[in-house]
């Protein structure tokens, strides 16, 4: 090819960009553009690591709990706290934001009624339901009475404590619902009488003997029709029980024991008068085998402010 046609051609391949490539750079503006991009593409993705790693961290901080407020004027300190062998960071807010508002997750509310709950069943356990006297330690139970000597059981009295466990929960009942451990015959063993139906005037209950055969406390037959609470005369060797049948009137009956059962010697009964209220009369009462004597009647007196001052003989009719 003639040199005149070869310059011809070449001149016509750089009007018409023929194998034109893009340089790297090729302006400055250019590649101002190119850097900032580039620059802003590396600022999003360290964004976006620092995001997932606050993230992260939020989540191991805040598991017992977290602050949202609508302005960002939270500080934060941490706080240790040791809790079942297992150290918790907690992280402590101050929100200065008037709309702020702070949820609690679950974990902090477990533990909380956890603690509360430990505590008080402890304090009914300690306060109402365990009577001790010397070795014996009886233990009121849903199931029964839980019998202990010397801290170790001796047996479980099967017995309905529903009722029981009830009136011991109760500040007005409580005091009248407690097991009774006594030496009721005085025969050096000290015997139980477990409540069964607590009244705010009333407590009627099962007595329960130690039988030294069976070595185990053993339902009293011989105290079978006595229901209420006994309370012993070692002198005489003699118990009382007293049922009352109003604030004002009530039954007192004095048991002996002939062998070991027990016999009723006298009754003592106060009681409103049939024929006038206000008036209130003392029987008293002796008892033979198979006799119920009328030995005595007393007319109450009361001084001038309505208070018990004594009382008069009546004569019988």
């Amino acid at each position: 090819m003639k040199k005149s046609a070869i310059i011809a051609v070449l001149s016509f391949a750089l009007l018409t960009g023929c194998g034109k490539t893009d340089p790297v750079v090729s302006d400055p503006e250019t590649a101002e553009t190119t850097v900032a991009v580039e620059k802003k593409t590396e600022k999003t993705t360290d964004a976006s690591v620092a995001a997932t790693d606050l993230a992260a961290s939020t989540t191991a901080t805040t598991t017992v709990s977290s602050t949202k407020s609508s302005a960002n004027t939270t500080t934060t300190s941490a706080k240790t706290i040791a809790h079942g062998g297992t150290t918790l960071t907690v992280a402590k807010r101050t929100n200065t934001s008037v709309k702020a508002t702070t949820k609690h997750t679950s974990v902090t509310t477990a533990q909380d009624t956890t603690t509360t709950t430990a505590v008080s069943t402890t304090t009914a356990v300690a306060n109402n339901k365990v009577f001790t006297k010397d070795k014996l330690e009886c233990i009121v139970t849903s199931e029964g009475i839980d019998v202990s000597v010397d801290n170790e059981k001796l047996q479980t009295i099967e017995i309905d404590t529903e009722e029981l466990i009830n009136a011991l929960s109760d500040i007005k009942t409580e005091m009248k619902a407690s097991i009774i451990i006594e030496d009721v015959d005085l025969d050096g063993k000290d015997d139980l009488f477990i409540p069964q139906q607590v009244g705010t005037l009333n407590t009627f209950g099962v007595y329960y003997h130690f039988d030294s055969v069976e070595e185990k406390f053993v339902k009293w037959e011989e105290l079978s029709e006595i229901d209420s609470r006994a309370d012993v005369n070692e002198e005489d060797r003699t118990f009382i029980t007293t049922i009352k049948l109003s604030e004002d009137e009530y039954e007192e009956k004095l048991f002996a024991w002939n062998g070991s059962t027990p016999e009723i010697q006298t009754m003592k009964k106060k009681y409103r008068s049939a024929e006038d209220k206000n008036e209130i009369l003392i029987d008293y009462f002796e008892y033979t085998i198979d006799e119920e004597l009328l030995v005595k009647r007393e007319r109450v007196l009361f001084d001038a402010d309505g208070r018990e001052a004594g009382a008069e003989e009546v004569e019988l009719g």
